[in-house]
């Protein structure tokens, strides 16, 4: 397991009609489209921001952290979570007076930002699965080593699933087994301990396929956890990061991403 506290994520600032937007990256490589894991952390603080409908190359996670707005049709707010299969549009991405905070999550680099409506020829087949779903962040009330834990997407045979733990002061527990297409997980309350290191919040964390289990261990005032896993590399398009062969962004694509 690798952690990365927001303020250990590397920050650029960047000007945007609006208003200035913030990137904190908190895996992989800015630019570099690889078969690497690559997660960040996108703040836009100014009224009204928009991020028109788009699909990427690549399955996604993505968890609003801050501000109100929507995707799409669904209302979004603190903590609101989306996923998307590759090839799958999406949004749009809008935020309202108070602007939106959101981290986008990859098992590896996408290739491109491809606008939509425009670009239905570069879609390989049928959009996929386009879920989302709220996650409560409330640890009042636990107990000192309580654990508890709620499915936010069930399982589906591929491994996808979300699911939420809640730590009482001090309680200690192994999550899940990592054993389809790789996870994260974000601290959403509360802190962990990794070691004599504190995880606070909007901590994420990142476990690959096979590896041991992300370990949590709660401080004294608990801590609850947003465990997201991917589905396994499968034949679809998209899903396995060791089948992607990409030279690198586009010309039409490098704004866009």
């Amino acid at each position: 397991m690798r952690a990365v506290a927001k303020h250990e994520a590397e920050i650029l600032e960047y000007e945007r009609k609006g208003g200035m937007g913030i990137r904190h990256d908190f895996f992989g490589e800015r630019g570099v489209v690889d078969q690497n894991p690559q997660a960040f952390l996108i703040e836009r603080p100014y009224p009204n921001p928009v991020i028109n409908p788009h699909f990427h190359d690549i399955d996604q996670f993505q968890v609003v952290v801050g501000g109100t707005g929507r995707i799409g049709k669904r209302p979004v707010k603190e903590i609101a979570f989306h996923y998307a299969d590759a090839f799958t549009p999406y949004g749009p991405i809008i935020g309202e007076e108070d602007g939106i905070s959101f981290f986008t999550l990859r098992n590896c680099s996408s290739g491109g930002h491809w606008s939509m409506p425009g670009n239905k020829q570069h879609m390989p087949g049928r959009a996929g699965r386009n879920v989302a779903q709220l996650f409560d962040t409330d640890i009042f009330g636990l107990k000192e080593g309580e654990i508890k834990q709620k499915f936010l997407i069930e399982p589906f045979d591929d491994g996808l699933q979300v699911l939420a733990y809640y730590l009482g002061p001090n309680a200690e527990t192994d999550a899940i087994v990592s054993e389809s297409g790789g996870q994260y997980h974000l601290v959403g309350s509360g802190f962990l301990w990794d070691g004599d290191k504190q995880l606070p919040k909007h901590t994420l964390m990142r476990v690959e396929r096979g590896e041991a289990p992300a370990h949590y261990k709660a401080g004294p005032d608990g801590a609850s956890i947003l465990c997201m896993q991917y589905p396994a590399p499968s034949e679809r398009p998209g899903s396995d990061p060791s089948k992607m062969e990409r030279d690198g962004y586009s010309d039409a694509q490098k704004a866009g991403n």
